[in-house]
């Protein structure tokens, strides 16, 4: 890297070290002029990038002198969650190194933490980005954070793997945790459970019994909670016609009751749906307000399509 080199525009997007570019015949005082015209920016000590230090270029140039820096926190959810990244960045290291946190990185030491590569970068597990973000981070959007990484019916195992990155779990993540809709599959499910579980409610999702697995199971009250999609019945498959129906049967013969809503059902009215399973939850024999007259008489799908539309809507 000869200082003739230096004639031409840099190439952009990349990350060099003081040490590299003297070693290569580059003085002092022309890095300090590179920096003058915006050709070069410098990061932190000895450390430079050819474009504005943003995004990744910003992360690529912290690692240069961190090469075992995991990212977590908030950082780690912005990445992935494709957002802006924030300042300052947050980073795990080992507590024998010596680095500390800057103004551009808040440095959190820990000898142990489980990661996982996200392209191309090291991060903390979403379980453990989340515990670290606490207090940063409104509990509404690490909710939903959790609910989107612990999605599915893997979701829970793979939770449980993650967390077994803490010696001792964070009170403050065991609340949120209990709060949230581990393993759900679709935005209705995760409304709903979400709601039960603030109502005191344990509710385990993607259960399986027998051969079928369920939306929501309230064992305790031996309730099931399906939430079905936004299909209409007119094109629903005749298989999935077909097993649902034994799968409600079966789950009946168990001994279990069965309550199914749709996704305009939670979307128009959530507080109905809520309201209803807490009752059969609590073993409540009252009459609701939204079952003292008949459905077609107060729900959403039948004031919006009339009687027809609805009769065919989920």
């Amino acid at each position: 890297m000869g200082t003739s080199h230096f004639r031409k525009p840099l190439e952009a997007n990349r990350v060099v070290s003081l040490k590299l570019m003297v070693d290569n015949g580059v003085s002092r005082n022309q890095v300090r002029r590179l920096v003058a015209e915006g050709q070069m920016f410098r990061v932190e000590r000895g450390v430079f990038t050819t474009s504005k230090p943003e995004g990744t270029l910003l992360l690529r140039a912290l690692l240069l002198r961190r090469p075992h820096l995991i990212f977590t926190g908030r950082t780690a959810i912005e990445l992935l969650t494709d957002a802006p990244l924030t300042r300052p960045i947050v980073g795990i290291v080992r507590p024998e190194d010596s680095n500390h946190s800057t103004p551009l990185l808040t440095v959190k030491r820990r000898r142990h933490c489980p990661f996982q590569e996200h392209e191309g970068l090291n991060i903390a597990p979403p379980a453990v980005a989340v515990a670290d973000a606490l207090g940063e981070v409104g509990e509404d959007e690490l909710l939903d954070f959790l609910e989107s990484s612990y999605a599915t019916r893997k979701g829970k195992q793979k939770l449980e793997q993650d967390l077994r990155g803490f010696p001792r779990m964070p009170g403050k993540l065991k609340s949120l945790l209990s709060h949230a809709a581990i393993g759900a599959d679709s935005v209705p499910e995760k409304q709903v459970f979400r709601e039960l579980r603030r109502r005191g409610l344990k509710v385990v999702q993607n259960q399986q019994i027998g051969a079928y697995f369920f939306d929501g199971v309230l064992e305790k009250s031996k309730i099931i909670v399906e939430i079905d999609g936004f299909a209409f019945h007119s094109a629903e498959f005749q298989d999935t016609f077909v097993r649902d129906r034994w799968k409600q049967n079966f789950a009946m013969r168990q001994g279990y009751r069965v309550l199914r809503y749709s996704g305009s059902c939670v979307m128009y009215h959530l507080d109905k749906v809520v309201e209803q399973i807490v009752a059969a939850a609590n073993g409540d024999p009252t009459p609701l307000r939204s079952e003292a007259r008949a459905v077609w008489e107060w729900h959403e799908t039948y004031m919006r399509d009339g009687p027809l539309g609805a009769g065919m809507a989920q």
